[in-house]
């Protein structure tokens, strides 16, 4: 029997599902091109990147500049959400 995964493990096995259900329908099977990109955002993003410049992200995290987000490039974007939501969670609690 299958230990229970935690909320937080699946919080993880998410985010890292998702990477790789959107990456390698246009190019490279393990990167997003900024269309792979666009599609991830529009679909699992929505509501924390509403108000941000897609390609001007995409620019800002393609550490490399191959026009195209790596795995490790990508994480870097779930920092970022996941510093402006503890921002957030701070917040409410004062």
């Amino acid at each position: 029997m299958a230990a229970v995964q935690t909320e937080v493990e699946r919080a993880i096995v998410t985010i890292v599902t998702c990477f790789f259900e959107h990456a390698g329908e246009e190019g490279k099977k393990e990167t997003l091109t900024q269309g792979e990109f666009n599609c991830l955002v529009a679909k699992e993003l929505p509501h924390l990147m509403k108000d941000v410049s897609l390609e001007d992200k995409l620019k800002e995290l393609d550490v490399n500049q191959d026009q195209e987000l790596k795995f490790n490039e990508y994480w870097r974007l779930i920092g970022e959400l996941a510093k402006g939501a503890k921002k957030e969670i701070k917040a409410k609690k004062k």
